[in-house]
């Protein structure tokens, strides 16, 4: 049972890692370079919540496979205490980006190109600007789950290896 919780786990991770890769790396690029600029906006509206809810739905789930592991090992959330520690902040980054910075992000998108259908380019230069400021942060917070995700993943794997000789 534990070798399959393990399993699961680094899996949910693997997955993590590769959706952030896919979504960042591929899709994101590929929709602006391949569609007018507000066209490939309202697409990632639409992907990137689904997104970033798997990011924070997923370290839950893999919270909950640490609690099953519990039952049977009652030391096993001192022997994992860093990893516990980092699913707890990937979960809260996650959800920073799901339910409070991408709809910042959505809002101030909405205004922009409305102040720019109203002829306010003044107003629209300055929504733009701090739209720019959101969207930095919404990257480097996206970039740091990524190398969160990775980190997890290794320390997961090695101190399973190393728990298991031992």
């Amino acid at each position: 049972m534990n070798r399959l919780l393990d399993t699961l786990i680094l899996l949910l991770l693997g997955v993590l890692v590769g959706f952030n890769i896919f979504f960042s790396f591929i899709v994101a690029p590929l929709l602006f370079s391949n569609f007018e600029h507000r066209t490939a906006g309202e697409i990632t509206n639409v992907i990137f919540p689904y997104y970033f809810g798997s990011g924070w739905i997923i370290g839950i789930v893999i919270y909950t496979l640490l609690g099953i592991k519990s039952f049977k090992d009652k030391e096993i959330i001192k022997k994992y205490r860093g990893f516990v520690i980092g699913i707890f902040i990937l979960v809260i980054t996650h959800m920073a980006l799901h339910k409070t910075v991408l709809p910042v992000a959505r809002s101030i998108n909405i205004q922009y190109y409305r102040e720019l259908e109203e002829g306010n380019k003044e107003k629209a230069l300055e929504l733009k600007s701090k739209f720019k400021t959101v969207h930095g942060i919404s990257s480097g917070i996206n970039l740091f789950n990524l190398a969160l995700e990775i980190y997890l993943f290794q320390y997961y794997f090695l101190r399973e290896r190393k728990l298991k000789k031992a």
